[in-house]
């Protein structure tokens, strides 16, 4: 049952996944989203997750937080719950951009 996976194929995935909570957990204002084969599909529909939305979900405290998808803001917009404030659209700088080299 499932799909076998060896040592290094799991070790690949922790190491994508620990890329995604670091940077999720860096507070940088930068607009990018968190590794998904899906982004250019939830990009599409506005429902994408970007770095500034977790440090939203943080800055109202635990009761009145929101971002309720770990890798999308469908619930968010769903029930509205949340509005992109620095990485809005209309507040992104795509002249001066932050290089994210692989190595």
């Amino acid at each position: 049952m499932g799909l076998p996976v060896g040592f290094y194929e799991w070790h690949i995935c922790q190491l994508y996944v620990i890329f995604a909570e670091v940077a999720s957990q860096s507070g940088l204002r930068l607009h990018e989203s968190s590794p998904n084969p899906l982004t250019w599909f939830m990009c599409w529909f506005g429902e994408e997750l970007v770095i500034e939305d977790h440090d939203l979900h943080h800055r109202k405290g635990w009761k009145k937080s929101y971002n309720y998808g770990k890798q999308t803001r469908v619930w968010d917009r769903v029930f509205s719950t949340s509005t992109p404030i620095e990485c809005a659209s209309e507040n992104i700088d795509y002249e001066n951009s932050a290089p994210t080299p692989l190595f």
